[in-house]
């Protein structure tokens, strides 16, 4: 399908449409209880979710620049016997703003430079990204999915800043209150000549950073929505789900944005390992 020969694409062209392909629980367990990815997320505050927008068996990231060709291939991978389709959601990247090194970053719903720190290097991605083992899942990585109900209109009636205070960044620029590059991680200790902090105890920047939460880094790729309500679909990839779990524990505690959002689906699933012709998809961890 992505090199453009499948008919169920009925004749548009792939462009750079990807597929991602993950596997939920349940079917990690069925497999091996022990691997990464066998374990679900608990429950979280700030979260209105139906059981059927919760968990799955299967997760299909579709993504491309023409916005005709993902619901098109979606109706073909789903066209299978005995797969019911548990909910969906289509999102958006936002205009991209440089970071450096040729990395950019998008504007989210709420105006601001959205997933700007991550594991970039090589070195950092082998340690927070990609799974080292064991053999069956090597390769492959953990995705946590989130679908988000904004309260755009609340936000957007702060001055602005109040709204950089709750990210800790400027609108703008994206650079931290604390001062640098946008790319620069915040300085957590400066403060002003008062004793306040330059990135206030309450900012998202904080309360998600990898130190103070003691955890690694994720790769996060956050997509803006406008059905069924405006907000966001949060995606974070790493080779722990204590990783993400550490980090919400960490923002419900105090974070400034978390009043702003409500989650209304979530999943975590084992993103599976790359193949070839020798070596089909998934078959590391269900050999034929």
């Amino acid at each position: 399908m992505t090199a453009g020969t499948d008919a169920r694409l009925l004749g548009l062209p792939p462009g750079d449409l990807t597929v991602t392909a993950g596997i939920g629980p349940r079917l990690v367990q069925s497999s091996d209880s022990h691997l990464p990815g066998a374990k679900d997320l608990p429950p979280a505050a700030h979260e209105a979710i139906a059981p059927s927008d919760r968990g799955g068996d299967l997760l299909l990231q579709i993504c491309a620049s023409d916005p005709l060709v993902p619901p098109v291939a979606a109706a073909a991978l789903l066209a299978r016997p005995g797969l019911r389709e548990r909910w969906r959601q289509s999102g958006g990247r936002g205009p991209h703003v440089p970071v450096s090194d040729g990395q950019t970053a998008p504007r989210n719903v709420l105006g601001f430079v959205d997933g700007i720190i991550g594991p970039r290097t090589p070195a950092e991605q082998q340690r927070d990204l990609w799974l080292s083992g064991p053999a069956p899942v090597a390769g492959g990585t953990i995705a946590v999915v989130r679908r988000m109900v904004v309260d755009v209109a609340r936000f957007a009636a702060l001055p602005l800043a109040e709204q950089e205070a709750v990210f800790g960044r400027r609108r703008d620029t994206g650079i931290p209150l604390s001062g640098g590059a946008i790319a620069d991680g915040p300085d957590l200790g400066a403060k002003t000549p008062d004793g306040r902090y330059l990135v206030p105890a309450a900012a998202h920047i904080r309360r998600a950073h990898a130190n103070v939460v003691g955890a690694g880094l994720m790769l996060r790729r956050s997509y803006s929505i406008d059905t069924p309500a405006p907000g966001l679909l949060f995606v974070s990839f790493q080779n722990d789900l204590h990783t993400f779990t550490a980090t919400l524990a960490s923002m419900e505690s105090a974070d400034a944005l978390l009043p702003f959002t409500t989650t209304t689906a979530s999943g975590t699933f084992l993103i599976l390992p790359g193949f070839d012709e020798r070596r089909p998809l998934g078959s590391t961890l269900f050999p034929s």
